[in-house]
């Protein structure tokens, strides 16, 4: 499962934070990335693997080594 992520400030001038906001969720990375090359800033926009995908990466990484 893959998020796309945009960037979205909320604070003040003061005290300015930047959050990363999960927009949509989807098994397929290419229909994401290519709604992420359409946004107007696609700077501002990522997509990431599910924390579920990364931990059961890691645990085969684990036990390959």
């Amino acid at each position: 499962m893959y998020i796309l992520e945009r960037l979205v400030f909320q604070g003040t001038e003061k005290c300015p934070q930047y959050l990363w906001t999960q927009m949509l969720m989807s098994k397929n990375r290419d229909v994401l990335e290519a709604i992420h090359a359409r946004q107007p800033h696609p700077e501002n926009w990522r997509v990431c693997p599910t924390s579920e995908d990364v931990s059961s990466y890691l645990e085969r990484t684990r036990e390959n080594t």
